[in-house]
């Protein structure tokens, strides 16, 4: 019996610990460079005076704060903290695959000019990966 406890803490421990790497991963994202307009690379964390604009940026990083709070819960024994980092990282993905739709769309609407879409949604998206699948990593 004390050997299954001691996988059952070890799974709590990888679950928590790739919780946590996932959120650094969203967060890191958000200083690699996203879009590219011809000659320039904007950053997820941009200096903008339109408040609108950094909607997207500060709601992701409190998601990747969240997903990191609930896996260092997790980690202490509180079972609620993988289910605050699965939604918060379901809720990561989603946005960053809608800022690549997005982004992709409007270069098919804006023919004349050039938009290119750079790796930092992509590695956002992953990170998002890594937390909603930290919830499923258990020995059978």
């Amino acid at each position: 019996m004390l050997g299954r406890e001691k996988e059952k803490i070890t799974d709590v421990r990888v679950q928590g610990i790739v919780a946590i790497a996932a959120g650094i991963i969203v967060i890191t994202a958000l200083l690699l460079p996203w879009l590219s307009p011809e000659h320039s690379a904007l950053l997820g964390m941009n200096r903008t005076k339109e408040p609108l604009e950094q909607v997207v940026p500060m709601t992701l990083v409190f998601l990747a704060f969240l997903t990191i709070f609930g896996g260092t819960i997790h980690i202490a024994g509180y079972m609620i903290g993988i289910k605050i980092t699965t939604v918060a990282s379901a809720v990561a993905f989603f946005i960053s695959v809608m800022v690549i739709v997005v982004t992709i769309a409007n270069v098919d609407a804006n023919e004349g000019k050039t938009l290119n879409l750079l790796v930092g949604p992509w590695i956002g998206a992953a990170g998002a990966i890594f937390g909603v699948i930290s919830s499923m990593l258990e020995r059978k």
